[in-house]
């Protein structure tokens, strides 16, 4: 199994005062939180994963979405730059560890990395509310493969809504993104009713997936794929998914 690094940060005390639309967002129950990020450690750990944990931040609710704070394409590591001025401070800590393995750069204002799709050909960047297109723009003129903008429709981030499998394979709903520059993709199609299973993490033929999404896993395996199953109520209560929680290179 080949190995690859992944960089986690389990959440900190105040993790039930995450930024989040959700419903359940004043019900967040931060000892569960942290046995299911034990779990989604493991769960990398088993997939080849050689894990690098910063200490919690206390005094940063969201700080455990360590996928935001920075988009890694081979050997350089880009640092975002939050819109929420609350989570800006998650920078810092997060460029410490990433600059004793890459060659660290800094991205305009603004970027999260859950915007960030990485695909063999093209790198897809999500408009969110949390990414503008200046910021997409620049990061184009760094990096040597196709950057392509798209618009999001519903939802917080680019990866809320879409996921690549590999071999050609996109995890996605419809219903939150401009799909038109995807066409060339294979699909497997999200129903709105089970929009959070679409944000999943793939590594090689194995795919970690929310768990309750039968009808999605059972078309992931139809295209080759293994799937690994994680509880992640109270990460999806603070608007957070499977992607959200590390860093992989």
């Amino acid at each position: 199994m080949e190995s690859f690094l992944a960089l986690v940060r389990p959440p900190g005390t105040s993790f039930p005062k995450a930024i989040s639309s959700h419903s359940q967002k004043n019900k967040i129950n931060y000892g569960k939180a942290l046995n299911q990020h034990n779990h989604y450690v493991d769960a990398l750990k088993q997939m080849g994963g050689k894990i690098l944990s910063l200490p919690p931040e206390d005094s940063l609710p969201d700080s455990t979405f360590v996928e935001d704070a920075a988009f890694i394409y081979e050997d350089k590591a880009f640092l975002c730059s939050a819109k929420e001025e609350s989570r800006r401070d998650e920078v810092e800590s997060v460029s410490k560890v990433l600059q004793g393995h890459l060659e660290i750069l800094q991205l305009e204002p603004y970027l999260d990395g859950g915007d960030i799709l990485n695909t063999p050909k093209v790198i897809f960047a999500g408009l969110s509310n949390r990414t503008d297109a200046k910021a997409i723009q620049f990061l184009s003129e760094q990096i040597s493969k196709k950057v392509v903008p798209i618009k999001i429709v519903k939802g917080l981030h680019l990866k809320s809504a879409v996921s690549y499998l590999g071999e050609n394979v996109l995890l996605i709903n419809p219903k939150r993104v401009d799909v038109g520059p995807f066409k060339s993709f294979k699909w497997v199609e999200v129903e709105e009713k089970d929009s959070y299973g679409a944000n999943c993490l793939a590594m090689k033929n194995q795919v970690l997936i929310p768990k309750g999404y039968q009808k999605i896993r059972e078309k992931i395996h139809q295209h080759g794929f293994e799937t690994i199953e994680l509880e992640m109520s109270e990460f999806e209560k603070a608007d957070g998914g499977i992607t959200c929680l590390s860093l992989i290179f």
